[in-house]
């Protein structure tokens, strides 16, 4: 071979390493890890549906927690979503109440179907949490503090991969009767910039007076079977407040 073709091959094969070595560092190097704070009352002390076992924060790497940002979420968003999986823990749940007071009743705005849950009351899971904003473009990692959007959210219980389990979807794209939950991000690291606490909370209420209260969001309730069954079990308003930050 010539000298010309010698470095012609010399220089495709770095092009390709280099282009390679740049997807490869383009590539999210896992999850983010996070801590996950589930709170019990509202500021007025009234509780929340969705409420935590008081055992503190939901650490990553603790007691079977997983508590992270997704690193490969939709629309190619590394970072985007936050999720908190308990599923492999033995010590650690949230508690979610599902009764007559929250369940959305005939007449209601929302009501699809008679709510029939697999429990009344209020019930500990070792269950599965995820929001999905960047199904809708949305990226938790990359906001501005103060900057608010709206997630598809979503609760999975009991703690099993398999079916047949419950979901509790705030997914208007499949169920048009629900509302999504509202995330905003408080404030930025010094290290990267990028957001480094966020709060996960219903969509707040405006006021006729423009003043804001604590919203609630509603939820439907769904059976899930062998992966491809719905069944519709009603929906129920729920609230909750959840506080992430870095780590």
């Amino acid at each position: 071979m010539s000298r010309i073709g010698v470095r012609t091959s010399l220089i495709i094969a770095f092009s390709v390493f280099l282009v390679a070595t740049i997807v490869v560092a383009s590539k999210p190097s896992g999850d983010l890890p996070v801590t996950t704070y589930v709170s019990d009352f509202n500021t007025a002390g009234a509780a929340y549906s969705v409420f935590s076992d008081g055992g503190g924060a939901y650490q990553n790497g603790v007691a079977g927690v997983n508590s992270y940002l997704v690193p490969n979420a939709f629309n190619g968003i590394s970072w985007g979503d936050w999720r908190l999986d308990l599923f492999n823990s033995t010590s650690r749940q949230v508690a979610v109440t599902l009764s007559t007071a929250n369940a959305v009743q005939p007449g209601q705005p929302g009501y699809t179907s008679p709510a029939n849950p697999p429990y009344w009351g209020t019930k500990w899971w070792s269950m599965h949490m995820e929001n999905q904003c960047s199904h809708d473009d949305r990226d938790m990692y990359t906001m501005t503090p103060g900057q608010t959007f709206t997630c598809d959210f979503l609760f999975r219980f009991p703690a099993s991969s398999h079916s047949p389990f419950y979901r509790l979807d705030m997914i208007p794209r499949n169920w048009p009767e629900t509302q999504q939950a509202q995330v905003q991000c408080n404030s930025v690291s010094r290290t990267d910039g990028k957001c480094d606490d966020w709060f996960i909370d219903p969509v707040p209420v405006t006021n006729p007076d423009g003043s804001t209260s604590p919203g609630q969001t509603r939820a439907r309730l769904v059976l899930v079977t062998g992966n491809t069954s719905y069944t519709d079990d009603g929906d129920f308003f729920l609230t909750f407040h959840i506080h992430v930050t870095r780590p």
